[in-house]
């Protein structure tokens, strides 16, 4: 029968083995709390700066338009919306430029122009060109928010069916399509011999199909889903962005509605020369009672110098600012019918206008000067507006993406 192993009892720790033991544990508590500290402090400082970035920089404004921001979120997931479109319409023009031959020497013309348009993206989408696009959708955010606060004060806004109505025509459904009516395709030129026998039969052709309710419903939601929220823009933003286009709308036709069906009118001739002394030789001409148009012809065949004229007709003050300048405008309208100015050189003394009157009189504004004043007045009331706009730093919160 085996001999049982004795059981030694366990060796007392002398005191010196005491120490360094405690000491040991000491030490490693001190660096699971050391490395606990350090990880409280990495986690803090990624929470503080995600705080920061997406709470307290997102809220900040990046304009002030009267008593309202436009906040940092907001301008972000705009230049994002711009970019995003810029991007697809890049994808558009190089999917045209695979689609052509490039050795098919009647498809350059048309490639050269697709190139062109690549090329301008390519350049307006490179990061060094971000504050551009920044730029431009602060305008246009600024823009929106003082015709809101316009439209306000007008008793204007979009009826949410509208605002729904403009969304599904955009995605190419609407709800209340117009009858369908059969396209005829062109009828054969008869010959006389066909002409006395039965009429020939028309031939409709097919009509596209329009877009269904439900079409329109998964095209839309993959549209916010798959383009617009995968760069940070919310639907809400998407449609409050359609909304205030539609206010503009609004506002531009009440303004327009506002100007005058009839304005002070000028009618003249016009001459202009790159030298000073044939300018002045016209001017003597014109007052010894030459033919207007027969200077015009004159200048037209004269290749020693250059020069052209024309006879401008009934225009209002604000299109004839538009057609030569401020000045030459002003000066139109100082003038009395039959008088012509002296030969006044430009900004740069390279070319000399002279212009007649030939009439003036108060007049009813045909349709495009209508539209034309109106789109001037609503530009003036915008500019006019730009004292409620506080701009604030933008410049480090321009996205680069997508």
């Amino acid at each position: 029968m085996p001999k049982r192993a004795k059981k030694r009892a366990p060796k007392e720790l002398t005191r010196k083995q005491r120490s360094r033991l405690e000491k040991e544990r000491r030490m490693e508590r001190l660096l699971i709390i050391g490395v606990i500290a350090v990880t409280v402090l990495v986690v803090g400082v990624l929470v503080y700066g995600f705080v920061v970035e997406k709470v307290v920089k997102a809220r900040e404004a990046v304009a002030v338009v009267g008593d309202d921001s436009i906040t940092t979120a907001e301008f972000q997931a705009r230049v994002r919306f711009s970019r995003m479109q810029m991007q697809s319409e890049l994808q558009f023009w190089r999917r045209q430029q695979l689609s052509l031959d490039p050795t098919d020497a009647e498809s350059q013309t048309y490639l050269e122009y697709i190139q062109g348009n690549i090329r301008e993206l390519e350049g307006q989408l490179s990061p060094v060109n971000a504050l551009s696009i920044g730029e431009q959708a602060l305008d246009q955010l600024i823009q929106e928010e003082l015709v809101r606060q316009e439209a306000q004060r007008r008793g204007i806004s979009v009826a949410p069916e509208d605002l729904q109505r403009e969304i599904e025509q955009f995605f190419g459904y609407d709800r209340n399509p117009p009858a369908p009516t059969p396209e005829l395709a062109d009828t054969a030129v008869l010959t006389s011999t066909q002409a006395v026998t039965p009429a020939l039969e028309s031939t409709a052709l097919p009509t596209p199909t329009p877009m269904t309710e439900e079409a329109f419903r998964q095209a839309y939601n993959s549209y916010v889903t798959g383009s617009l929220k995968p760069v940070g823009i919310t639907e809400k933003q998407y449609r409050s962005w359609v909304e205030a286009a539609l206010l503009t709308e609004q506002v531009q036709e009440q303004i327009q509605a506002e100007v005058p069906d009839t304005a002070d009118q000028v009618k003249l001739g016009y001459l202009v020369v790159d030298d000073e002394e044939r300018a002045n030789d016209l001017a003597d001409r014109l007052d010894a009672g030459e033919d207007f148009q027969a200077l015009v012809d004159e200048l037209q065949e004269d290749e020693q110098v250059t020069g052209y004229g024309t006879e401008l007709d009934w225009l209002p003050r604000g299109l004839l600012e538009s057609r030569l300048d401020a000045e030459l405008a002003d000066l139109a309208f100082d003038l009395e019918v039959g008088q012509r100015s002296e030969p006044l050189p430009d900004q740069d003394g390279a070319l000399y206008s002279i212009i007649q009157v030939t009439g003036r009189e108060v007049r009813e504004l045909d349709q495009f000067q209508r539209e034309s004043l109106g789109q001037e007045a609503f530009q003036e009331w915008l500019d006019a507006q730009q004292v409620l706009v506080e701009r604030k730093t933008y410049q480090d919160r321009v996205p680069t993406d997508p």
